[in-house]
């Protein structure tokens, strides 16, 4: 009987990981940054492969444009309608007076929601900011492994600088007199089949 529980605890417990990292859908989020620009972002997730599509609701200069890293040629490969343009990583710069020197990272605790099982609440701190990050770990991307391509997002930059697992839901970042440099929030999951069009 002690070996069919450990069989089985080790059965469910593949299955956890397993369906973290093949999580396959879209993820919607709202963004708004320091200037007061406003966005609307939806991530395309499918195994191991991220793409994010950014659009403005604004009739006036509407953009709506799709993002997907590309590790093998080390650029991020931008869609705008039926032009695709490659920028080599080395072009994407970081937000001016962006640093993490001296950042500390403090877990300020986990929760669940209807979504996700695994969530963490992180707090990075550096000389100049404070970044409130929420995660969860049961996507299998960790934005360590993607950073050369998030270094213009604060968020996403704290977080893979941070090297910590995980998939942001919810980001707000501060400078040190609490004004909001940017804060992005989740708006809706949803599983279901993504095309491999939308990573190409």
């Amino acid at each position: 009987m002690n070996k069919i529980t450990l069989l089985l605890i080790v059965f469910l417990a593949s299955i956890k990981i397993l369906s973290a990292q093949n999580f396959e859908g879209v993820i919607e989020m709202h963004q708004v940054t320091t200037n007061g620009l406003e966005y609307d972002l939806k991530w395309y997730i499918k195994g191991d492969k991220i793409a994010y599509e950014l659009s403005t609701k604004s009739s006036e200069n509407a953009v709506q444009m799709r993002f997907v890293p590309q590790k093998s040629s080390n650029s991020m490969l931008m869609i705008s309608g039926n032009t695709k343009t490659e920028i080599p990583s080395e072009q994407i710069t970081a937000p001016v007076g962006f640093s993490m020197k001296g950042a500390k990272f403090v877990e300020k605790g986990t929760s669940s929601n209807s979504d996700f099982k695994s969530v963490k609440q992180w707090e990075i701190t550096t000389d100049k900011m404070i970044a409130n990050v929420e995660v969860t770990t049961d996507i299998g991307i960790n934005f360590a492994e993607h950073k050369q391509f998030f270094k213009s997002d604060y968020g996403l930059c704290a977080l893979a600088e941070s090297g910590k697992a995980g998939f942001p839901l919810n980001i707000t970042i501060q400078d040190k007199a609490g004004n909001v440099l940017t804060k992005t929030t989740l708006k809706k999951v949803t599983r279901m089949p993504v095309a491999d069009s939308f990573f190409q």
